[in-house]
């Protein structure tokens, strides 16, 4: 239908109604008489008539406090019914009327607006979703729409907080957004989320979480739990694949110190900034890395304590007041420093920031960037970022690798992580490193764990730990030694069984294993495989020979060399590295080490003379030799090869070296290993070997003899002739030394009570109480008048003595003389052997003045400053 065929309609509709007003239900309602107005009303409104005025009375009459039935919403609807009318009403003559009875648009919108108000009173105190909803679809336009919507929402908003779960608030939010708690509904939503879906704090749910909510606002919370998940393992590369995946700048300035220590440790040599590009605290680790070569030593500056390098340059200024003796005696290589400033003690990098400050009294370097912190109740463990790693006093703490932190408590073992996530509890009697697994024990074993098998715990799983063993040992070759239920077995480094659990004792031999049980002795040989399945009662060994005996017999066996082997001896027993002797019935035979046999002849026996210098030194015996003795003292030495290179009517024998036997009749001889001699039988006396040098004693004087150095000294001073060098030696007449060239000629007088060697060319030499640097070569005194010395350094370009005389103590060089002069009461050496800096102190008695010198390592002088004593004692070495 069109509009204007719409509107023509209207206007016929309304022209068929006349406007009725029920002046009379008025008046009657006025004087009280409600039940006559109704009567009334009810013949008006029957009419086909407009009559807002009865529709209104009605609404009235409806919400009449005093009216049987009393009904707001029947007044509504009249309300309603009475302006739908009066709108309708076009006549001025009509509203006329009808205003003389007090209607009118403001009228009828007012008793709206009041019954509006009255039903939602009413609907306030029902106080329910569905009533706030009734209303705002039923009274639309009220002006209490806004209040409705608002209660209607808070108690939507109580009923998804009386569930208090992160799906009740959702469902509140996405049905009510535009509601006034869901700024409060939206915080509790994401707390929830995060605390269900994040519960277990697993890594999977961590990362899932992040993937599933990025814009979650506990987004920093969750990076920084994956990150100690990711971490603890404090591994290069996870640092390196958790920023590249999370490029978080807070935790990037976290990780560069722990990447840098942790490069350094493992990479001593490499570059840091070569591998890694950060920007982030580039500066700061860069300032860090150039700080820290070379040494550092304490120097008081305006009454606190600074710190210089080697050139006396001062490099940090902390504002000690005092640091400890260790601090003061020796060069501080760390790359950090101690030191107590306003009655705190303070843990200092070398870039001025402050590690660690509290009440402790030590602190050490435990590498991979921790510092073990040591005090009254315990210890502590911070990294030189000046993170504190554990900071709950624990008995004892070790870093046992670059992954896991030992603690103790109460005599029982955990580890930790960098991150102090903790691994194990502390549930263990003891935990430590075995090659490449961590050993973990406990009152029922040991279990050997590799270090991955333990990161799974960072992640919070369960590792799986057999306590299988009850002892284990590392064996040199990289193999286990372990004992499980009574039994012994060898595992690999991997711990692949080598050999099984068995019920005997293991041991490991240079050709492989030996195993002794009930059954006799088991050999597994690298080169005689099939001497695993065969027990024998015992075995001897050397080196080179392996003696087997089973069933009463012996057998030899070649371990290093081809020969076959020998079977059927009665007995049979290993003299040395080179002879075996061997027994069939009644032949004794000495087996050579190249092959050779010799039949000893019944009634010679033999003996094994291992030379001297083998003995002293305790060095591997390469030559042997074997004597004979026979009838009437008759001797018969042969060399290792079975040579016989002497037969002689002897005293004794003894070998002195591989290359020298001493023999002995009334008078001493000396033969080689070949059998000539060396001297004949004319000294009194031939004393042992020392280094290759041997006394020989005649008639009560002293000579002596080096094959070796073709040295031949007879018989001429009154003690033990010394070696001093190569060409010179020192000898004694009465009881005073001089020196004597290795060809016996004399190179000084005899003067001197005591030499000490200090170069080839220049000894050190005293009378009395004096010593002097003394030239062999010219016997010219280079320095006189030392009461003491000290030697300072020794190497092979150059020689320095601490020298006190009775001016004063110096310092003295063999190439450069005296270079800083013995005038001073106290020198101290700092910094390094290679690079020292010489602490010279004079003291002015009289006015309790110190003066303090300090020179490099070439004698310059680098500054001086003048102390009282307090203030000396502060910066100067306690130790003398």
């Amino acid at each position: 239908m069109s509009k204007g065929i719409q509107l023509f309609v209207g206007v016929i509709l309304i022209s068929l109604f006349s406007l009725e007003i029920p002046t009379r239900a008025f008046r009657l309602y006025e004087k009280g008489d409600t039940e006559k107005a109704i009567e009334v009303l009810n013949k008006s409104l029957e009419k086909d008539s407009l009559n807002p005025a009865g529709n209104f009375l009605y609404s009235k009459i409806f919400i009449d406090s005093l009216f049987k039935s009393y009904s707001i919403d029947s007044a509504y609807h009249f309300v309603n019914k009475a302006i739908s009318n009066f709108k309708h009403v076009k006549d001025s003559k009509d509203l006329d009327n009808l205003k003389e009875l007090g209607i009118d648009s403001a009228a009828l919108q007012k008793q709206k607006d009041n019954i509006d108000k009255l039903k939602f009173e009413v609907i306030k105190a029902k106080h329910t979703i569905s009533d706030y909803n009734w209303f705002i679809n039923k009274h639309a336009d009220a002006d209490q729409i806004p209040d409705a919507i608002q209660l209607r929402n808070h108690i939507a908003f109580e009923d998804a907080a009386a569930v208090h779960t992160w799906q009740s608030y959702l469902a509140f939010m996405t049905k009510y957004p535009k509601a006034e708690d869901y700024g409060k509904a939206k915080p509790l939503y994401e707390k929830l989320l995060f605390e269900e879906k994040t519960a277990d704090g697993k890594l999977e749910s961590l990362t899932s979480f992040l993937e599933e909510h990025p814009e979650t606002p506990y987004h920093e919370s969750v990076e920084n739990n994956i990150y100690e998940i990711v971490t603890a393992t404090n591994q290069i590369e996870d640092y390196t694949s958790f920023l590249k995946k999370y490029p978080n700048q807070k935790l990037t300035r976290k990780s560069i110190p722990r990447l840098y220590q942790l490069f350094k440790e493992l990479y001593p040599n490499q570059d840091f900034f070569k591998y890694f590009k950060f920007q982030t605290a580039k500066d700061s680790i860069e300032k860090v890395n150039a700080l820290e070569a070379g040494y550092w030593l304490p120097k008081i500056e305006d009454g606190k304590i600074s710190f210089i390098n080697s050139k006396a340059e001062t490099t940090l200024k902390t504002g000690f007041d005092k640091v400890d003796s260790d601090c003061l005696c020796s060069p501080q290589l760390a790359d950090f420093v101690l030191g107590e400033k306003g009655g705190k003690q303070q843990i200092v990098a070398r870039n001025g920031t402050v590690i660690y400050e509290g009440d402790f009294d030590n602190a050490s370097d435990v590498g991979f960037g921790y510092i073990q912190i040591e005090s009254e109740s315990g210890f502590m463990l911070v990294h030189k970022s000046g993170e504190l790693i554990i900071d709950q006093p624990m008995s004892s703490i070790a870093v046992l690798n670059s992954h896991f932190i030992r603690t103790e408590q109460n005599g029982f073992y955990g580890l930790t992580t960098i991150n102090k996530k903790p691994l194990l509890s502390h549930q263990f009697i003891d935990i430590d490193t075995i090659g490449n697994f961590i050993w973990l024990q406990k009152e029922e074993g040991i279990a050997l764990a590799k270090t991955e098998t333990l990161f799974p715990a960072a992640n919070g799983d369960k590792v799986d730990l057999d306590f299988m063993y009850e002892e284990v040992e590392l064996l040199d070759d990289g193999n286990f030694w372990v004992v499980k239920n009574g039994q012994e077995a060898i595992l690999d480094a991997q711990l692949n069984t080598l050999i099984p659990f068995g019920s005997y004792k293991i041991y490991p031999k240079t050709y492989g294993w030996q195993l002794k049980s009930d059954k006799g002795i088991q050999l597994l040989h690298n080169k005689y495989l099939s001497l695993k399945d065969l027990h024998y009662e015992k075995v001897v060994e050397s080196e080179r020979w392996l003696g087997l005996k089973k069933d009463d017999k012996w057998t030899l066996l070649d371990q290093a060399g081809k020969f076959q082997p020998k079977y059927n001896y009665d007995s049979l027993g290993l003299w040395g590295e080179n002879i075996v002797m061997l027994k069939k019935e009644e032949q004794t035979t000495a087996l050579f080490s190249n092959g050779k046999q010799l039949d000893i002849k019944k009634g010679w026996e033999p003996k094994l003379l291992i030379p001297q210098s083998y003995v002293s030194t305790g060095a591997k015996v390469e030559f042997d030799f074997l004597m004979l003795t026979g009838p009437k003292k008759a001797r018969k030495i042969y060399n290792s090869f079975g040579r016989e290179i002497l037969s002689i009517t002897l005293e004794d024998a003894v070998a002195l070296g591989p290359n020298l036997i001493r023999l002995q009749k009334t008078n001493a001889a000396l033969t080689d290993s070949t059998g000539n001699y060396v001297l004949n039988f004319i000294y009194d006396g031939i004393g042992s070997n020392t280094n290759g040098y041997v006394s020989i004693l005649d008639k009560g004087k002293v000579g002596v003899i080096n094959i070796e150095k073709q040295i031949k000294i007879p018989p001429s001073y009154d003690k033990l002739i010394e070696p001093y060098s190569d060409t010179v030696m020192v000898a004694t007449k009465g009881k005073l030394k001089g020196f004597i060239s290795t060809k016996n000629r004399e190179l000084s007088a005899f003067d001197y009570d005591e030499v000490k060697y200090f170069t080839d060319t220049v000894a050190l030499a005293r009378i009395e109480n004096e010593w002097f640097l003394h030239d062999i070569r010219d016997e010219s005194l280079h320095y006189e008048g030392i009461l003491n010395y000290k030697m300072l350094e020794e190497n092979s370009q150059e020689k320095k003595l601490l020298i006190t005389t009775e001016n004063g103590k110096g310092v003295y060089s063999n190439t450069r003389g005296e270079f800083i002069e013995a005038t001073y009461d106290e020198i101290k050496v700092l910094g390094t052997a290679n690079d020292p800096i010489y602490f010279a102190v004079k003291i002015v008695r009289e006015a309790n003045i110190y003066v303090v010198i300090y020179f490099d390592k070439n004698g310059n002088k680098l500054f001086t400053q003048t102390f009282k004593q307090d203030e000396y004692f502060k910066i100067a070495c306690p130790i003398n």
